[in-house]
């Protein structure tokens, strides 16, 4: 009678220890507060829920921004995005903070940046989303870095991966 109920203990707890869940390989890259979104007035990143995983790789999703590939680091991060004046949240999305990026500053100025400056500076930020289940584009809007440069609160520094398109390499990070 006793070795039936050791045998059924063991038994449960190896069952146990099975149905667990699989550890979060993107537990770094997961936004873990509401925060704005630098140089934009509407626009947050927030967290998403504890117990969602997405399906696609932040490399696999990374192929479907615009210009991926073409800047040598991005920084990647797991959240929703929010618009705070319409009052609207995305689904869950891997978010794509690219630096140096070309924003037109009056007529003419990509064609010609020699007219009023340079429109390429690593302050230009584009922030682009990818939903992280469907790994539909959802879009992208313009931010400025601040002077003490910006990082979203994610809940670590992930381990740099490469994200390869047919552009070029860019770092995720």
């Amino acid at each position: 009678m006793r070795s039936r109920a050791l045998v059924a203990a063991a038994l449960l707890v190896i069952l146990a220890g099975c149905s667990s869940a699989p550890p979060d390989p993107y537990a770094a890259y997961r936004q873990t507060t509401v925060e704005v979104v630098p140089g934009t007035f509407d626009w947050q990143l927030h967290p998403v829920d504890e117990a969602f995983r997405p399906t696609i790789s932040p490399q696999a999703a990374y192929a479907a921004v615009f210009e991926a590939g073409d800047r040598p680091d991005a920084t990647a991060v797991l959240a929703q995005v929010g618009n705070a004046v319409e009052d609207t949240v995305g689904p869950p999305a891997w978010v794509f903070i690219t630096p140096h990026m070309c924003f037109a500053t009056a007529k003419g100025d990509l064609v010609s940046p020699g007219r009023s400056g340079d429109g390429c500076t690593d302050e230009n930020l584009y922030v682009q989303g990818v939903d992280a289940t469907t790994g539909e584009t959802l879009g992208g809007f313009s931010a400025y870095d601040p002077p003490t440069h910006w990082q979203p609160a994610r809940a670590g520094e992930p381990a740099p991966v490469v994200a390869t398109t047919q552009a070029g390499s860019t770092r995720l990070h």
